[in-house]
C-alpha cells in the first residue's frame, strides 16, 4: 500500500489533505521539493515501494551512520514495525533486491547534466527502479542525497522510476546565531542543526562573544565565561551533532570591539582615549599593548583547539571606531602600527587591520582560514591592507556613498567574499518584523534576497558576483540579539523556523525552484520540516 505524506506538523497535515486531491507529482516529487533538485527525469520501469523487507546496503562502514538515519526515516514514513536492516556489501553479496536501497560511495555519473562549479563536492545521483541506488563521492554529498530521499519517502512510499542528479550552486549555505548576547540551550541548537540539514544548509556560524556575554569556556581564561556558558561537554554535543549532519561550525570571537564582557575581567586591556577626560571605553581592546595582543592570541588558540573540525575562524573586526573612539583620540594605536610596520603614514584605522592580520597569521598557522566582517576592509586609501588570504563577510557596504570599496572592488583586489546582506537580518528587537516585512521575512528571503546579490550604497543598490566566481565563498543569513530578552528562545524558534525553507531553496538555487514564495508546491510545504528524531544521536 502506498502511504502519502507523512508529517507531524499540523499545517503540513492540512496541506497533505489537499495533496490527496492531486497526486500527479506525489510519486515523482523531486522537482517539487525544497530545495528542488537540479535534474529529475522519469522513465518507464518498475515502481519502487518501501516494505517490511526493505534493506539498506552499504559498501563502506563509513556510510552506516547515514544509513541508520535513513532507516529510521523510512520506518516513520512507511509505518514499519522495525527499521530496515543495514547490510555491508562485500564482493557483490548480498545482491540488491526489490525494495532495497544501495548506498555507493563513488563519483556519480552525471550524464549530460551540467554541474555547478561550486557544487561538485556535494553532487549525488539517485536511480529509482524496483530498488534504489544512491551514488555520491563524499559523505557530505551522501548526506544531502539521503535528506532528499527521506523527503520523497515522506511524500510517498511508492516512487516512480527515474533518475535524479543534484548539486548546489553555492558551496557555503549558512546561518549565523548570536549566542554571545542570548542564551540558547544545547537542545535548541541541535534542533536548529536538524532543521538546517533538512534544508540542505551546511554551515553554522556561532557569534560566541559580545558585550553582553561569552557562551563558551576558554580553557586559558575560564573566568571570562558567562554563568550560563555551555560546558565543554555541551559544546562537544553540539559539535558532534553538526558533524553527524556534515555541517561546518564557524566560531567567532568579537575583537577588538564588542568586548565589554571579556574586558570586564581584564580591565587593564580596556582602551583609554587621549581626550580631556581620559575616557575609558569598556568595550574596546587596546591592542597597542603587547599583553592584550597575547591575551587575544591565547583565546584564538583555545578556539582552534575547541573547534578542531572547523575550517574557518571568524575574527569579527567590526564596529570598532564607534563614538567616542576616533582616529584623533587613539594615538597609541597609530604609534603601534607605525613602529610595527615601519610605515610612518599609517593611522589608527590601519592599526586595526595590522592587528587582525597578526591574528589571521595565527589562525593560518593552525591550518584554518580567517574571516572578518567587511568594516575595516573597504577603505580605498589604506596604508595597511587586510591580508588577501582573509575572507570578507559583507554585511554593510556603503560604496560610493562613503568613498569606500564595494564588493566588486574587493573581488577585483583579490579577496574572497561571502554575502551577509544586512538588509535581510533576523533581529531580536521590538521594532523588527520577521514575518511580513518585504525583505526580512520568509517571503522576502524567497522573492527578493539572492545569494549573490551583495549590498551596495547602503542598500540602495546591489553588486552581483557570479555564483561560479572563484572569489565567491557563499551566502547566509544572520540572527542578531540586539534586545536579547525581548523574545524567549521558543519565540525566536517559532519565527525563525519558517525562514529555513526559503534560505535552503535560494542557496541551493535549483533552476527548478518555484519562482516566488506564494507558488511553493503543496509537496514542499508538506515536508518543510524534519520529523522528530526517534533515536539517540
Amino acid at each position: 500500500m502506498t502511504t502519502l505524506i507523512q508529517s507531524t506538523d499540523a499545517a503540513s497535515l492540512a496541506t497533505a489533505k489537499s495533496l490527496n486531491n492531486d497526486n500527479d507529482n506525489v510519486r515523482f516529487p523531486w522537482t517539487h521539493l525544497s530545495p528542488a533538485v537540479l535534474h529529475a527525469e522519469p522513465y518507464a520501469g518498475f515502481v519502487y515501494v518501501i516494505s517490511a523487507s526493505t534493506r539498506i546496503l552499504i559498501g563502506d562502514e563509513s556510510l552506516r551512520p547515514l544509513a541508520i538515519r535513513l532507516a529510521f526515516g523510512f520506518t516513520g514514513a512507511a509505518g514499519l514495525a522495525k527499521p530496515p536492516a543495514i547490510l555491508l556489501v562485500s564482493g557483490g553479496h548480498p545482491p540488491r533486491g526489490s525494495g532495497d536501497v544501495e548506498l555507493i560511495l563513488s563519483a556519480p555519473d552525471t550524464a549530460e547534466v551540467s554541474i555547478p562549479a561550486k557544487g561538485e563536492r556535494e553532487t549525488y545521483r539517485i536511480d529509482i527502479s524496483s530498488a534504489i541506488r544512491v551514488t555520491a563521492k563524499t559523505l557530505e554529498a551522501m548526506a544531502r542525497a539521503l535528506t532528499t530521499l527521506h523527503k520523497a519517502a515522506l511524500v510517498s512510499t511508492s516512487l516512480d522510476p527515474g533518475v535524479v542528479i543534484d548539486a548546489p550552486v553555492y558551496s557555503e549555505r549558512s546561518l549565523m546565531i548570536d549566542v554571545g548576547r542570548k542564551y540558547y540551550s544545547p537542545e535548541w541548537m541541535k534542533n536548529l542543526l536538524r532543521e538546517m540539514a533538512w534544508n540542505q544548509l551546511n554551515t553554522l556560524h556561532l557569534h560566541l562573544t559580545d558585550n553582553e556575554g561569552v557562551r563558551v569556556i576558554f580553557p586559558s581564561a575560564p573566568e571570562t565565561a558567562s554563568d550560563d556558558a555551555w560546558s565543554a561537554a555541551q559544546l562537544k554535543d553540539i559539535l558532534d551533532t553538526a558533524a553527524s549532519y556534515h555541517i561546518e561550525v564557524i566560531p567567532e570571537i568579537e575583537t577588538p570591539g564588542h568586548m565589554k564582557w571579556i574586558l570586564s575581567k581584564r580591565p587593564e586591556f580596556q582602551l583609554k582615549l587621549a581626550d580631556s577626560n581620559g575616557t575609558v571605553v569598556e568595550k574596546a581592546l587596546d591592542f597597542s599593548k603587547s599583553a592584550a595582543r597575547d591575551f587575544l592570541k591565547t583565546l584564538f588558540s583555545d578556539l582552534c583547539d575547541m573547534f578542531p573540525d572547523s575550517h574557518h575562524i571568524h575574527l569579527a573586526a567590526d564596529e570598532y571606531f564607534l563614538t567616542p573612539i576616533t582616529q584623533s583620540n587613539t594615538p597609541q594605536l597609530a604609534q603601534y602600527v607605525r613602529e610595527g610596520s615601519a610605515k610612518p603614514n599609517a593611522t589608527s584605522e590601519d592599526a586595526v587591520r595590522y592587528f587582525i592580520n597578526d591574528l589571521a597569521r595565527l589562525v593560518q598557522e593552525r591550518g584554518k582560514i580567517a574571516r572578518v566582517w567587511n568594516d575595516g576592509a573597504v577603505n580605498r586609501n589604506a596604508v595597511i591592507n587586510l591580508d588577501k588570504k582573509t575572507e570578507i563577510e559583507c554585511w554593510s557596504i556603503w560604496g560610493s556613498k562613503r568613498n569606500e570599496m564595494n564588493v566588486q572592488e574587493l573581488v577585483d583586489a583579490g579577496y574572497t567574499v561571502k554575502n551577509a546582506n544586512g538588509d535581510f537580518y533576523f533581529v531580536i528587537d521590538r521594532g523588527w518584523d520577521h514575518l511580513f516585512h518585504p525583505k526580512h521575512s520568509p517571503r522576502g528571503i524567497y522573492d527578493v534576497w539572492r545569494a549573490n546579490h551583495f549590498m551596495d550604497k547602503a542598500g540602495d543598490a546591489v553588486t552581483d558576483i557570479p555564483a561560479h566566481s572563484p572569489y565567491m565563498a557563499g551566502a547566509g543569513l544572520q540572527v542578531w540579539a540586539d534586545q536579547p530578552h525581548y523574545r524567549t528562545p521558543e519565540e525566536v524558534w517559532s519565527q525563525l523556523i519558517v525562514w529555513m525553507l526559503p534560505l535552503g531553496q535560494r542557496t541551493w538555487d535549483s533552476p527548478n525552484a518555484e519562482p516566488d514564495y506564494k507558488s511553493l508546491s503543496l509537496i514542499a510545504r508538506a515536508v518543510a520540516h524534519p520529523p522528530p528524531v526517534p533515536w539517540k544521536e
